[in-house]
């Protein structure tokens, strides 16, 4: 309740961006509950990207659609599992259509060949983050419901419905400048980049079951990821590289 009614004064504009909110102590006894409850609040709306605590300052109220969210690309589902990566996501398009030349090559599909297309907006902190676009075979996706599909843990309810196990991820990571549809989706300006990430999905067979694109804007994502170095034995002793 402390933390809808914060987030209400925020969104609605009593408390304004680089305003400082109430002191604990005034929440508290204005809530009449305890200190960790005032403090649990405040933290649901950091992670809405809502109030950045300041050191000596206090928690300062931020504009949500230029706060910058880190997504870890080697942890994304954990975050999201664990309320770090507070994400919503709404399916915007599911239909069929042909496989263009390069998608099918990365899939290892005929060109022209059906594919589940899923289009998804992901909105963190009230604010939208990105857009991705899926295509995936019909006979790997047919256990993927409208329910799946829009879920942020979408790769884990996939696996569990289909039976599949996936088990590698291949990146590829680019830059460019927004399409129509990006400025309309993740509502920002045309002169802003795109940060595009390319996954293409493997499972334990080494067959590719998934191709999916994801553009963040470029004034909100920030990628992360863990790199695992392959133990080699050289002349010196075992390396890591």
């Amino acid at each position: 309740e402390v933390y809808e009614a914060l987030r209400s004064r925020i969104q609605s504009g009593e408390y304004e961006p680089g305003a400082a909110l109430p002191s604990e102590p005034r929440l508290r006894d204005e809530f009449n509950v305890s200190t960790i409850t005032i403090r649990r609040a405040i933290h649901e709306l950091s992670l809405d990207g809502l109030v950045e605590p300041r050191q000596g300052v206090g928690n300062i109220v931020r504009d949500a659609s230029e706060s910058t969210v880190v997504v870890g690309m080697s942890s994304f589902m954990t975050d999201v599992e664990n309320g770090r990566l507070r994400l919503v996501r709404t399916l915007l398009v599911d239909d069929i259509v042909p496989a263009s030349a390069d998608i099918a090559e990365k899939l290892n599909v005929q060109t022209g060949s059906l594919l589940r297309h899923l289009v998804r907006l992901d909105c963190e902190g009230n604010a939208p983050l990105s857009v991705d676009e899926v295509f995936i075979p019909p006979a790997l996706a047919s256990a993927i419901t409208s329910e799946i599909a829009a879920s942020p843990t979408f790769m884990h309810l996939w696996q569990e419905a289909s039976g599949l196990e996936l088990v590698r991820t291949q990146y590829d990571i680019w830059t460019c400048m927004p399409s129509e549809d990006d400025v309309r989706h993740l509502q920002m300006t045309s002169d802003c980049p795109v940060l595009v990430t390319g996954e293409l999905v493997f499972d334990l067979t080494g067959r590719p079951c998934a191709w999916i694109v994801s553009r963040y804007r470029g004034d909100r994502g920030r990628l992360t990821g863990t790199v695992m170095l392959v133990q080699k034995e050289t002349d010196q002793g075992v390396i890591g590289e």
